[in-house]
């Protein structure tokens, strides 16, 4: 019996124990599912296999003192690494080699005896790591039980999957999947690493196979998860198209990468290279090209968002990268602020990470002399440092600082959410100053100030009139956007958009959901975890006398009869890049997709039907992934042919 088919009946059995326990529609009989789940233990005793997240198990959490260290039995020595496809044809040299995905996580060594978990530990610095077992049992579809009745070693990564992690990285406290795995990976209860679905993803079995591609064998006939790899030899193969290969299955399993690794599959021609005192000679490490350029460090600046936490933001002298000026990065909270160790004056490495968001890769002086402010910036307020999860973030404790109130109202007028124009970061500033916003329901009676808000600078009659007029179509919204707008911590616009189609829209059906379901409300809905539907019951708890309040100033619609138009699209994937020239933006383009049946992506894999991009000819990175994976790229006149 192959891994496939134990890994299929413990997702079947698991989905319908599920829907038996937490909803009104079973999907199984009692009788069906005591017949597959005496199957499934039959199938496990014949092959030796067992699941961690099998039925059969019941397992528990498990929660230690403290992680214990332990020196592993053989150097755990990091790559050597490149950035230059050349280096990757010259390792080569006309040997065969396997080419396999670099996996963005933690590395963990796994050793059995007699076929059952005895140890887990992760890297470390190579020659001693810390002891994570606890957490290793409760990984998704990871072996703790395999069939071989002697010691036996393999070596991978924990990694999060990218669409775990922007579902858990609703606030941006974590700056990657691998900050947030390696904190997961080392919690001492193991419901936390369960809860964030960390996955084990196998890479070497360090003794006992003669090439790479035999231990890949062996792991998947245990029933570990491999990571994807391609064959290649330099006298027979074209690189370009072997990189784009595995960049497009990376892409299609979610997968952080940040580069390959190229190995030489004869395991014992490997191992006769010898290795120097950092890394071995049987394999090298291919690192993605972000643009780097080195700047000065001006200022730290403390901004405030929606929930009240103040985020350093780094100001540097101007540089360019990727064609665009960048002065700004973000350094999402004190714990990197901190690694960084920081100082005005001091040279920064600055990249832009996916060649987007500008990030400080490293600090080449390290002068550390950046204090962390102990008053608020914004009300004068003392402040306090606060465990968020894994990382430490700097908090305002004053209840009534005015840049919580700020932050809260800027994020609720958003387009997104209330969708009012006119009402600007800077003029929401200026309105609370004046005393004319406490809340968002005072935004709605901003009209009572028309006569006062016409003498201000900057405002006049037409002005004025704009925007009251845009407050009052704002009052016209859906469910998902008036959730979205209040705030609630973890709650962002994909959760808000299934609570509200979960509750047909209707306002009152959620605040009877929430009123009956107790404290764990809306965790029935896939993604909503159990972190999440406390966050949710707790914010109403606390607020909702305000919330019904606020909520009598809409009228709420429904989207689904007012939008839906035809089903022309339907079992079609978008991918959405570049300029828009005849929508508004591409928030109108991927609602105009949707009401026709279809679906919009971030990116590109086989399974993406078509990419938008008036820039047919481009040579963009979405346009050579398409064009490899031969998915055609089309224009918005192309896009109108096809609904009209």
């Amino acid at each position: 019996m192959e891994k496939i088919d134990i890994a299929k009946r413990v997702k079947e059995l698991n989905t319908a124990s599920d829907a038996y326990y937490n909803s009104d529609k079973p999907i199984m009989s009692d009788y069906e599912f005591d017949c597959k789940f005496d199957e499934l233990k039959k199938w496990e005793e014949e092959t030796g296999i067992v699941l961690s997240n099998s039925p059969t198990q019941n397992v528990g959490y498990d929660v230690v003192s403290n992680l214990e260290k332990t020196t592993h039995s053989h150097p755990m020595l990091s790559l050597d690494k490149t950035k230059s496809v050349d280096d990757l044809i010259k390792f080569s040299s006309g040997e065969d080699c396997i080419i396999s995905l670099k996996m963005d996580g933690l590395t963990v060594l796994n050793t059995y005896e007699n076929g059952k978990l005895q140890k887990s530990e992760t890297r470390g610095n190579g020659e001693v790591g810390e002891i994570i077992t606890h957490n290793a049992r409760v990984f998704d579809d990871f072996p703790i039980n395999i069939p071989f009745d002697r010691k036996f070693e393999i070596e991978g990564e924990a990694i999060i999957t990218k669409n775990d992690f922007e579902r858990i990285n609703t606030n941006g406290e974590y700056k990657t999947c691998r900050n947030l795995v390696s904190g997961s990976v080392r919690q001492l209860d193991s419901k936390i690493a369960k809860d964030r679905h960390v996955h084990f993803v196998a890479w070497k079995v360090p003794f006992g196979c003669t090439t790479y591609i035999d231990g890949f064998r062996i792991a998947k006939d245990y029933g570990f998860e491999v990571v994807p790899y391609v064959t290649y030899n330099s006298n027979t193969d074209d690189i370009n198209e072997k990189i784009e290969q595995l960049k497009a299955i990376a892409n299609e399993k979610s997968y952080p990468i940040d580069g390959l690794v190229i190995s030489y599959n004869n395991v014992e021609y490997g191992k006769s290279l010898g290795m120097t005192r950092h890394h071995p000679k049987h394999s090298l490490a291919f690192k993605f090209y972000d643009e780097e350029s080195v700047s000065t460090l001006k200022d730290i600046e403390w901004s405030m968002g929606k929930t009240g936490n103040l985020t350093p933001v780094a100001i540097f002298n101007s540089i360019e990268i990727d064609g665009t000026q960048v002065e700004r990065a973000s350094l999402h909270n004190v714990s990197i602020l901190k690694d960084l160790e920081l100082g005005i004056g001091d040279e920064v490495a600055v990249i832009k990470a996916n060649q987007i968001i500008p990030q400080i890769k490293d600090n080449i002086t390290r002068s550390n002399t950046c204090e962390i402010p102990n008053i608020c910036p914004i009300c004068g307020g003392a402040t306090k440092i606060v465990k968020d999860n894994d990382s430490e973030v700097l908090m305002c404790g004053n209840p009534d600082c005015k840049g919580k109130l700020l932050g809260k109202l800027t994020h609720a007028v958003s387009r997104d959410a209330l969708d009012i124009s006119g009402l600007s970061e800077a003029t929401i500033d200026r309105f609370i100053g004046l005393g004319w916003l406490n809340s968002i329901k005072d935004i709605y009676h901003l009209s009572d100030h028309k006569d006062a808000m016409k003498i201000i600078e900057g405002f006049g009659s037409k002005s004025v009139q704009k925007l009251l007029d845009s407050i009052e179509k704002s009052r016209n919204t859906t469910l998902n956007r008036f959730l979205y707008s209040l705030s609630i911590p973890l709650l962002g616009k994909s959760a808000s958009k299934a609570i509200a189609e979960v509750c047909n829209y209707n306002y009152d059906e959620f605040v009877w959901v929430l009123q009956s379901s107790g404290r764990y409300a809306f965790t029935y809905i896939d993604g909503i975890g159990k972190a999440l539907g406390k966050s949710i019951v707790g914010y109403w708890d606390k607020n909702n006398g305000a919330i019904i309040d606020l909520a009598q100033e809409f009228t709420f619609e429904n989207p689904i009869v007012t939008a839906k138009t035809n089903n022309s699209l339907e079992g079609k994937i978008f991918v959405i890049t570049g300029n828009v020239n005849h929508y508004p933006n591409r928030d109108a383009l991927k609602a105009d997709i949707e009401t026709h049946g279809g679906k919009v992506s971030g990116s590109i894999s086989s399974k993406t039907s078509y990419l938008i991009n008036n820039d047919v000819n481009s040579t963009s990175s979405k346009n050579v992934k398409a064009k490899s994976l031969n998915i055609p790229i089309i224009s918005e006149e192309d896009f109108f042919a096809m609904i009209h």
